[in-house]
């Protein structure tokens, strides 16, 4: 856990004045805390809301569910049982966990936010939205995934040239909402390209042996499939290595770009991957610090903040990338995001180019 000191400030007149005490944030995890094979994206997200943390001096504990939405839900019960409790509690919509956990920290006095899955419509018809029947769930903060893969699948019809795209989509599960947005997105740019084809999209669990497996299966049923998208770092990867094992020329892309899918686009074995999911625990940290400094994120951009962050890492830019963001010591600047720090009208503008950019600057 992040923690920071305060002293006491000594006025004119010589009295002291206890200095405001540091917001709490605790963040229910769903992911592991050491990687096992799931990848590091959740352990990714932790180290970027670190790192906001320390930006705005706010305390950050993570406690991981390790893939275990039972041990999630207790979890949500112990921090509503605290008789000291956080200022605030960011929870997922992890496997539909997210309906009860607000359930759950209804009872607690700390503001919840929900980051990264929605609820879905039928969660919203149980529980209402934000700030209604659940007055301390003050808000909900996801990447906008529909324009993600819209965009992921703009790039790679560019680089068919004049080839038309015939396209092999794998999602993940059916009952994430991210899942059905990315594949939503894909769709909506094919259904308003010209000489385009979806031969089949299919559902995988995220895992780079389940997408291997279907791949090759699409791959020997549509023999004129040039194009293969997934919706995460693992599957992208597996549905390479069933392209190379049939030596085809297929374009494989993804979204995730964690450190191996972006060093298998810097050396050509990916065309792209969609980058900065893992940011979207900073994107909260700075809502909530403006939040507590009285500028409520509701009256810039709504209570549902759907985020358009998400940015192509393709060849050209994959090194540079990986370098700035995953090199040992990076210092990133997220003070630039919050309007508390740098006010200016209108949503929130998370833009990955001005954190990036900073980056370059200070290394």
């Amino acid at each position: 856990m992040l923690t920071c000191a305060y002293a006491g400030l000594t006025g004119v007149s010589g009295r002291v004045f206890a200095a405001k005490r540091a917001p709490r944030v605790v963040f229910l995890n769903p992911g592991e805390a050491v990687q096992r094979g799931t990848g590091q994206h959740w352990q990714l997200v932790s180290r970027f809301m670190a790192m906001a943390a320390q930006t705005f001096d706010m305390q950050l504990e993570v406690l991981y569910a390790e893939r275990d939405h039972l041990l999630m839900q207790r979890q949500a019960e112990e921090v509503a049982r605290r008789t000291d409790a956080p200022d605030y509690v960011i929870i997922v919509n992890e496997k539909m966990a997210a309906q009860q956990m607000l359930k759950t920290l209804a009872r607690s006095p700390a503001k919840v936010l929900l980051i990264h899955n929605d609820l879905t419509p039928e969660q919203r018809h149980a529980v209402g939205n934000e700030r209604e029947l659940i007055p301390n769930w003050i808000g909900t903060v996801t990447a906008n995934a529909e324009r993600a893969g819209y965009r992921l699948m703009q790039f790679l019809y560019q680089q068919l040239g004049q080839h038309g795209a015939q396209v092999i989509g794998i999602t993940g599960d059916p009952s994430t909402p991210v899942s059905l947005e990315r594949a939503a997105g894909v769709a909506d740019f094919l259904f308003h390209a010209s000489n385009t084809h979806t031969c089949q999209l299919v559902f995988s669990d995220w895992s780079y042996a389940d997408s291997d497996q279907k791949a090759r299966v699409l791959l020997a049923r549509y023999p004129d499939a040039n194009v293969i998208w997934a919706a995460n770092d693992a599957m992208a990867l597996g549905a390479l290595n069933a392209v190379k094992a049939r030596n085809a020329r297929v374009l494989v892309g993804g979204m995730g770009a964690l450190q191996e899918a972006l060093a298998r686009v810097a050396d050509g074995g990916l065309a792209a991957m969609m980058a900065g999911d893992y940011f979207l625990g900073a994107w909260a940290m700075v809502l909530l610090h403006d939040h507590n400094q009285g500028n409520d994120f509701a009256a810039n951009g709504g209570l549902r903040q759907k985020l358009d962050f998400l940015t192509v890492i393709h060849r050209e830019n994959a090194a540079s990338y990986a370098d700035l963001v995953f090199r040992s010591g990076a210092v990133l600047d997220f003070g630039q995001y919050s309007k508390t720090r740098s006010p200016r009208p209108g949503p929130y503008d998370f833009n990955l180019h001005y954190l990036l950019d900073t980056a370059s600057r200070v290394s």
